[in-house]
């Protein structure tokens, strides 16, 4: 399922596809990629690499740790990672654990895939990277002069609750439990597990949900739209 109008997106697990695939997206939005990765093993991890785009994560449950810019951090449930263009990063995870990932529209060389320094050569730095600690994560951040994001993290609404409102950036959300009631502009759409709604800055939406409902939330910065 894909519904599109100039102020939305609607897309279902199976047409949310394709971690790397550019295109997928409205050109209104900084995003390329906006996924949940649920299920995944303990001891995962990935070495060290950089990347010609942006890659945001958000560890929506498990433990780990990461390292960037040098340092190591802990990763734990919440903990969102932005890791930019150019920065060298790679992490381990002590336990199973779910994730969501975003990345951005490939820039320089386009290269699509994890970059290694002693096989692609030494990357060109843009900006640091920073780690959100899952404690602190419970809303919006600092993103600082490059990062697209002011807000990534899990929200969940119970049984009756809604939110409403006109948008003042782009927000878009993933369903993780539950199911989601969805109006924007003239759209009425229940949205399940793994869908994402990609919602323009300016649109009227109401989010609510039957029986509770657990998203992950990526709001843009405000002066995109």
């Amino acid at each position: 399922m894909i519904v599109a109008d100039n102020r939305y997106v609607i897309r279902s697990q199976n047409s949310n596809q394709g971690y790397w695939e550019q295109g997928l997206y409205p050109a209104w939005t900084r995003l390329s990629t906006f996924q949940s990765i649920p299920g995944q093993k303990q001891g995962a991890g990935v070495e060290p690499h950089y990347h010609d785009n942006d890659e945001i994560w958000l560890f929506l449950s498990g433990h780990g740790e990461v390292w960037l810019n040098g340092k190591s951090y802990p990763i734990t449930p919440g903990t969102a990672i932005y890791t930019p263009m150019g920065a060298v990063h790679r992490f381990q995870m002590f336990t199973a654990f779910d994730n969501a990932a975003i990345v951005t529209p490939l820039e320089r060389q386009r290269r699509a895939a994890h970059l290694l320094v002693d096989e692609d050569g030494p990357p060109e730095p843009t900006v640091p990277g920073f780690v959100i600690p899952g404690a602190e994560n419970t809303g919006p951040f600092d993103p600082g002069p490059r990062c697209p994001l002011s807000e990534l993290r899990a929200v969940e609404l119970k049984a009756g609750q809604s939110m409403a409102g006109v948008l003042d950036a782009n927000e878009h959300w993933i369903v993780l439990e539950g199911r989601l009631l969805l109006e924007v502009e003239k759209l009425e759409v229940e949205l399940d597990v793994h869908d994402l709604a990609m919602l323009r800055a300016g649109a009227e939406r109401r989010l609510s949900t039957p029986s509770g409902v657990r998203l992950a939330l990526a709001r843009e910065v405000a002066h995109v739209s």
